[in-house]
């Protein structure tokens, strides 16, 4: 007979993973997967504190409805007011999606999860056992970022949490005495305001223009609608840094949460940028700080730089870096009192294009080339990049040139020094031996061989092997035959002679054994083939 049929009232502020253990307790079960096929039809049922699934099996056991254990016993409530996905949220709720909850609720938007630890008051713990005669997990101690008590302003104990085990907070007191620690005042003021957001469930969806309103009042919003940003972060850190908890609001999740419509995101992020920014003074918004004027310069300066534009000798460039003022000065003064300023430019003509492009096949430099015609390298560079092909063979020709200076520096030193090893050449000349290994290496092969003899002797030593072996191979297989009148395993065979994994892994390589080896395997295997089909 199931026993969830006698099932006791639920108290209070008391989680539905909580109300599952107590009747687990009173019940005196001493089977958790008993309890879960009672109340849900199958074993292993994971509860969360906050969000549980299975919600719709817990009202059919009991006498509550749906909604009343949704609104009073978890931390859906929350969720309507931030999170454009509530009814999805309630329908997985009330199901098994256990995995859908996860996401429906935004959990993977915070820094932390709430799956390994649950928390309790030991004052609440103590007021609990004398009221009902049993401890119970109370849901305002499991919401996200509370680490104190509202009602008696403790901080909390927080145990090891197995959503499979329905454990009451009696089961971790036997195992430790907790003595209550007094909590920051922070941490108490934070509990009761997210337990009066949690309690109340009046406003649908508040976001946008509670924010805004908010964000006015305490003058963290420009004329321009935007938000003060530096000063709101902050605040932020500085309240979670107080509150004990990761700080999950950035940029992006604050201009989210002031000025997106249909917002889906984790009611921990609106509910502490709320608290953070409602301990701001109130104040109206500050004075807009006026825009710094232009420097204006001195009268002294603009009459020299009047008298520089109007003698037409010298450019912008130059009368900028004389009297150490911008070009921008120089060209609005000058359209001022109407002084063209429009400068000669060199004009490339095709006698010294023609010129620079020979000089450039001949790999000279740009900078030599322009130097040469009297024009600007940019000119000649142009020249060069307009000519196809050109630049890969000035490429072609520097490599050239690279690999004649990289071979001169080491046979250099190999003269220097007479024999000398790579480990020496790369001590002394590493640059250049390194350049020479990656694009010289046949060059560098020949004139710098590498000493010692290199040669791989692995075949010889597993011939050599295979002949010395064979003889005691063969009198262990024949001893075997004679006496268990079946041929060993390979196993067998590594265990008789050492443990060297020779016969498991490198059988291939000893050539006689192995024909050996599969010759006899090959007749015992005919043998009973053919016993077989004469008893048939």
């Amino acid at each position: 007979m199931t026993t969830t049929l006698n099932t006791p009232r639920i108290q209070p502020d008391e989680t539905l993973f909580s109300y599952v253990a107590r009747c687990h307790w009173l019940w005196g079960d001493v089977s958790y997967k008993d309890t879960a096929s009672d109340w849900f039809g199958y074993e292993g049922v994971c509860l969360n504190q906050l969000l549980p699934s299975h919600i719709q099996d817990i009202s059919r056991h009991s006498e509550y409805g749906i909604d009343h254990l949704l609104h009073n016993h978890t931390a859906y409530p929350l969720h309507i007011l931030y999170n454009a996905r509530h009814d999805a949220l309630k329908a997985s709720m009330c199901g098994a999606g256990d995995m859908n909850i996860a996401n429906l609720s935004c959990s993977p938007q915070l820094a932390f999860g709430s799956l390994t630890k649950s928390n309790y008051c030991p004052e609440c713990a103590k007021e609990d056992v004398s009221k009902i005669g049993i401890a119970f997990w109370h849901l305002s101690h499991q919401l996200w970022g509370v680490r104190a008590c509202y009602k008696h302003g403790s901080e909390l104990t927080s145990v090891p949490f197995n959503p499979r085990k329905y454990r009451l907070p009696l089961y971790f007191e036997s195992i430790q005495s907790v003595v209550p620690s007094g909590a920051n005042t922070l941490q108490i003021e934070f509990a009761k305001h997210i337990l009066q957001l949690l309690r109340s469930n009046t406003i649908k969806n508040a976001g946008q223009q509670h924010f805004r309103s908010l964000f006015k009042t305490r003058g963290l919003l420009t004329s321009q609608m935007h938000i003060r940003m530096p000063v709101v972060i902050e605040r932020c850190i500085e309240v979670a840094e107080a509150l004990c908890v990761p700080n999950v609001l950035n940029t992006r999740s604050i201009r989210r949460i002031v000025f997106d419509q249909d917002l889906s995101i984790h009611p921990l992020k609106p509910i502490l940028l709320e608290f953070a920014v409602k301990g701001v003074r109130e104040e109206s918004s500050p004075p807009s700080i006026p825009a710094p004027k232009p420097l204006k310069m001195s009268e002294t300066i603009e009459s020299q730089a009047i008298a520089l534009l109007q003698s037409y000798q010298f450019n912008v460039a130059e009368i900028s870096r004389r009297l150490k003022v911008s070009h921008g000065y120089v060209k609005q003064l000058a359209n001022r009192t109407g002084v063209k300023t429009t400068e000669r430019k060199q004009v490339v003509t095709a006698d010294i294009e023609r010129q620079a492009t020979k000089m450039a096949i001949e790999n000279m430099s740009c900078k030599d080339i322009a130097a040469k015609l009297g024009v600007s390298e940019p000119s000649i560079t142009g020249v060069v990049q307009s000519v196809d092909g050109l630049s890969l063979w000035r490429q072609y020709l520097r490599m050239y040139e690279k690999r004649d200076a990289v071979r001169a520096t080491l046979n250099e030193e190999l003269n220097r020094s007479g024999l000398i090893n790579r480990a020496e050449l790369k001590e002394r000349q590493g640059n250049a031996l390194n350049w020479a290994y990656q694009y010289d290496k046949k060059w560098l092969d020949a004139t710098f061989p590498i000493q010692g003899n290199h040669a791989n002797h692995s075949t010889k030593i597993w011939e050599k092997r295979d002949t010395s072996l064979f003889p005691k191979f063969k009198y262990f297989l024949k001893q075997q035959l004679e006496t268990t009148n079946k041929l060993p395993s390979k196993y067998a065979l590594d265990k008789a002679f050492g443990n060297h994994r020779w016969f498991t892994c490198k059988f291939d390589k000893l050539t006689k054994c192995k024909r050996m080896y599969d010759k006899l395997k090959f007749k015992i295997n005919h043998n009973a083939r053919r016993i077989d089909n004469v008893k048939k």
